[in-house]
């Protein structure tokens, strides 16, 4: 069978595989920062070299506002399926570096896992989805058609990706598209489909009391503290059982039916699985949702930053704080932004006056689990796994996901073979490099299965 040669082709170059991993991941390609913008142009133009190689045709460098977005194709006939393989080669900022245990841009193999940012997020993932598309390549009798676009601004909420995709419509048309950033595999053991996306919005509040940083002996007592009172509004947004008071939050939130719930009690996402991957005390959130609903299929407000004094006693002019809204299908970023405005507009004391700016993300998606493709990759995790894979809802967002829907019409089938404990985004980040392995070998088999 021609998969079971591409299969051999993997192994046989496996070697190679991991050390081409090891020189992209050196190359500290951080979105955000426009010092590392000769670095993001070298890992995309290390990535067009690397479709070359395995050969593509048609491999360009396309640019966009932002950073560059690597294209390449391989087609065999008009009439044969065409899949989008989408990837990201931009990686986040590795501080705090003092945590890491080997320097994040000097990958580092201890036992089965290579240490290095983006190993996980996604270069890792990426190169897996190229390296199975090699193995057919190489080996003959490609079965579908297969284009490339691999985005360098997924981590700074893929800015001018949409721009992107209504430039080059009729260059992207496919069928569907294949991502393999929704990773979140339980275990090595378990590989997994992902069904559900939450959307978001973010915030930034600034409270504004004085005109000037105040000395505290002097004006304590009868200025309000802007951290005093940035402090009670956060606090006000969830009541004792962690729910959210905003008026109107959950209206719009979609129901998790019976027949649902039943399927996420039976993941292993417990409460011992949350408490073991995040080193925290106790849980939270909802009592009456699981915590596999609560982190995939409830709505969440979190404070991920919160900058406000100096070290002198004196009362701040000012204090500030971002928002992170996940929201679930139905819900929509502009509800939650005048929900917000109609909380601090209630709850916000005369003492102090506001600023809420507002920054819109993408809605919550839900994919069809018996489409050909997802059914397709079903067969092909439980062929390289030896199980059938799980379904699940992923807390987080991928904004090319909804852009690929919304602006070329067609749906993602979400994978990946990214564990719990990979740290991404996090110092030591690293990726379990057996489960790597088998999932080029999932990737080979989907192909196959799709030709089917």
């Amino acid at each position: 069978m021609s998969q079971d040669s591409a299969v051999n082709y993997l192994d046989d170059h496996y070697k190679r595989f991991q050390n081409e991993l090891v020189e992209l991941l050196r190359i500290p390609s951080i979105s955000h920062d426009p010092a590392h913008k000769a670095d993001i142009d070298k890992a995309a133009h290390w990535l067009a070299d690397k479709l070359h190689a395995m050969g593509a045709d048609h491999v360009e460098l396309l640019p966009t506002e932002g950073h560059p977005v690597v294209y390449g194709e391989a087609i065999v006939s008009p009439s044969a399926p065409t899949v989008l393989i989408y990837g990201h080669y931009d990686v986040q900022s590795p501080e705090p570096l003092a945590d890491w245990k080997s320097q994040p841009f000097e990958p580092e193999i201890r036992g089965e896992n290579l240490y290095a940012r983006g190993a996980s997020d996604m270069k890792g993932q990426t190169l897996a989805s190229l390296n199975a598309a090699e193995a057919i390549l190489k080996t003959g009798n490609l079965p579908l058609n297969l284009k490339f676009m691999l985005e360098g601004e997924e981590e700074i909420g893929s800015a001018h990706l949409n721009d992107f995709l209504i430039q080059h419509r009729e260059k992207l048309k496919s069928d569907f598209s294949l991502n393999t950033d929704a990773g979140g595999m339980p275990d090595a053991d378990t590989p997994s489909i992902c069904y559900s996306l939450r959307g978001g919005a973010g915030f930034t509040l600034t409270i504004h009391g004085p005109a000037q940083d105040l000395h505290s002996g002097e004006y304590g007592g009868v200025i309000q503290n802007p951290i005093h009172v940035l402090s009670r509004l956060i606090a006000g947004l969830h009541d004792e059982q962690g729910r959210v008071t905003l008026p109107g939050f959950y209206e719009k939130a979609r129901v998790i039916d019976e027949e649902e719930h039943a399927e996420l009690a039976a993941l292993p996402f417990d409460d011992e699985f949350f408490l073991k991957h995040s080193g925290a005390p106790a849980l939270w959130g909802e009592p009456e949702f699981l915590p596999a609903e609560r982190v995939g299929a409830r709505p969440t407000i979190e404070v991920v930053m919160f900058s406000a004094g100096q070290p002198k006693a004196a009362i701040p002019a000012s204090a500030s704080a971002r928002f992170l809204f996940r929201l679930v299908p139905d819900q929509s970023a502009d509800d939650a932004h005048q929900q917000f405005r109609t909380y601090l507009e209630t709850h916000a004391p005369p003492t102090v006056t506001w600023d809420l700016q507002f920054r819109p993300g993408g809605s919550g998606i839900i994919v069809d689990r018996k489409s050909p493709p997802t059914l397709a990759m079903k067969s092909a995790l439980k062929t390289a796994f030896g199980r059938e894979p799980i379904f699940q809802r992923v807390g987080g967002g991928i904004g090319a996901v909804l852009m690929l829907k919304g602006t070329l019409g067609i749906d993602s089938v979400l994978t990946g073979f990214s564990l719990y404990d990979d740290n991404f985004h996090g110092p030591n980040e690293k990726l379990h490099l057996p489960t790597w392995q088998k999932g080029m070998n999932a990737l080979v088999h989907f192909f196959h299965e799709l030709a089917k």
